[in-house]
């Protein structure tokens, strides 16, 4: 049984993020920013309008596709600045390959 967030070497994993208003209201921020840190510690940063990896699906929400390469805890960060200040982390797990 797979666990959550929980991935195999290989898989195209998708990361996203919501920024809004302290009232909810769904916002963009001025400067949209994902930063992701793979097993190995290799930080790879990307920006809304310069990399085209981060794409805006609507609104004040942001997805990015990171194809794993290395098994272990890879983590991400996403940072708004400007029209909305905020910033959440998360993790997920790529699993050992027996190949």
């Amino acid at each position: 049984m797979q666990r959550p967030n929980s991935y195999d070497i290989g898989d195209r994993v998708r990361v996203s993020n919501r920024f809004a208003t302290p009232a909810g209201v769904d916002t963009d921020p001025t400067t949209v920013v994902c930063k992701y840190i793979d097993p190995s510690l290799n930080v790879t940063t990307k920006t809304y309008g310069s990399d085209a990896e981060v794409v805006k699906d609507s609104t004040g929400r942001y997805h990015l596709d990171i194809d794993v390469d290395e098994a272990g805890t890879w983590s991400y960060r996403w940072t708004g600045t400007g029209a909305v200040v905020a910033a959440g982390e998360q993790t997920f797990v790529v699993r050992e390959s027996a190949f």
